[in-house]
């Protein structure tokens, strides 16, 4: 039989002599396996100074057993270089050690993980078996049952530290944008999955990742719960995307209609919220960066003036029609009309007195302003008809009549 097997607990208590003289008393566990009636040992440690090479401090080198019969795991630092008590520095992402074993005959062997210093608590382990890629939760001492076949030198299992992962969030940029941002460091892990979990209980985010960092957008404002597995290791945490600003643009003009004779000037009143930065377009070739910019527009027709509002992530518009006229006193209209079908007559103070020739009943009666706004709709049974204008602002009308059937009586 071998030294381990007669003298049971002869490898941790080398261990326990080695670090005697150290006083950090954490992060070691004992991996024993049992079957054929033999048992075999390694330590697997986190200590501070110790490295990921030999350190002939704190490593010590597998001895295998003479007898054929006995069972034998260890660990390997570089490929052939087997290790019977393997010493890690604590570690800052996560990592999984291959567990190697000797079995001598087919059979169920027992694999017992025993935390001989406790684990700290930035740290979780597993177990996975290869054969299975099946994952074990190691939460204090653990016996696992395993049915192995006969063989040599074999990498049946990992040992799996976990280290803590981290995440920052970006909140949403504008109201609307619904464009928050997870970011989530797993730092030294490329197999991992995870759960975004909303407010509602509804799953926003099921991905397996194959990257270390990895970035999930288009959340909207909330509050989330994530969760993130690796190897049998979950972790859960809480994380809240904020609303954004809101930003507006909006503005008023001191009136819609102006005049060349009186300078064709507008005075102008923004009224955006949260905007840094502001752009007017005139529509008249003319632009201004101005907060309340003043303009003078030297030509007659009808323009749009834009406002285009920002900060440093979002960008929002705004728009209002103005007429310029030469002055107060053009005429809404020609003072009458006579054409085939219609005559319109001009009573004053923007009155008119329309009349339809043709004698056809439900006229439609239409008028649109100069940028295809319907201001006037109405139906009528009576072929003479008084058109009032007066509350409206003086420029040019498109008149429209209809008879019953679709027929256009005159435009």
């Amino acid at each position: 039989m071998d030294m381990i097997d007669k003298k049971t607990g002869i490898l941790t208590l080398l261990f326990l002599t080695i670090f005697s003289a150290f006083g950090q008393y954490n992060n070691a566990f004992r991996i024993r396996i049992e079957g054929n009636g033999y048992a075999d040992e390694t330590i697997i440690r986190m200590l501070n100074g110790a490295s990921e090479n030999f350190d002939p401090m704190f490593d010590a080198v597998k001895l295998i057993s003479a007898n054929p019969n006995v069972p034998s795991i260890y660990t390997e630092i570089s490929t052939g270089q087997k290790m019977s008590i393997n010493c890690l520095p604590e570690l800052t992402e996560d990592k999984s050690l291959t567990i190697f074993t000797n079995i001598p005959t087919d059979g169920v062997y027992t694999l017992e993980i025993e935390e001989v210093f406790p684990t700290s608590s930035n740290f979780k382990v597993s177990l996975t078996d290869l054969a299975t890629d099946s994952h074990y939760r190691i939460l204090g001492d653990t016996a696992l049952d395993f049915t192995l076949n006969e063989q040599q030198n074999a990498s049946l299992f990992t040992f799996n530290i976990s280290t803590p992962l981290t995440h920052s969030v970006e909140d949403e940029t504008c109201i609307g944008m619904n464009d928050g941002i997870l970011t989530i460091n797993n730092s030294g892990n490329t197999d991992w999955n995870v759960q975004i979990i909303d407010d509602n209980q509804a799953l926003v985010v099921n991905n397996s990742l194959n990257s270390s960092i990895s970035n999930f957008g288009n959340l909207l404002p909330g509050n989330y719960s994530i969760f993130v597995e690796s190897k049998g290791i979950v972790d859960e945490f809480p994380v809240s995307i904020s609303a954004g600003v809101n930003l507006t643009s909006d503005f008023v003009l001191n009136r819609d209609t102006v005049y060349l004779s009186e300078g064709g000037e507008i005075n102008i009143l923004n009224n955006s919220q949260n905007a840094t930065s502001f752009y007017w377009d005139f529509d008249d070739g003319n632009s201004s960066f101005g907060v309340n910019p003043l303009h003078n527009y030297i030509s007659i027709g009808n323009y749009a003036v834009t406002l285009t509002s920002s900060n440093d992530d979002c960008t929002v518009t705004s728009s209002k029609e103005i007429s310029v006229l030469s002055s107060p006193n053009i005429a809404t209209s020609t003072s009458s009309i006579n054409e085939e079908n219609v005559e319109l007559l001009n009573l004053g103070n923007g009155k008119y007195q329309l009349i339809t020739v043709l004698k056809k009943p439900n006229q439609q009666i239409l008028v649109y302003n100069m940028s295809g706004k319907l201001i006037v709709n109405e139906r009528l049974s009576i072929t003479n008809y008084t058109l009032n204008l007066n509350n409206y602002s003086a420029g040019i009308y498109l008149l429209k009549v209809i008879a019953e059937d679709d027929s256009i009586i005159s435009m």
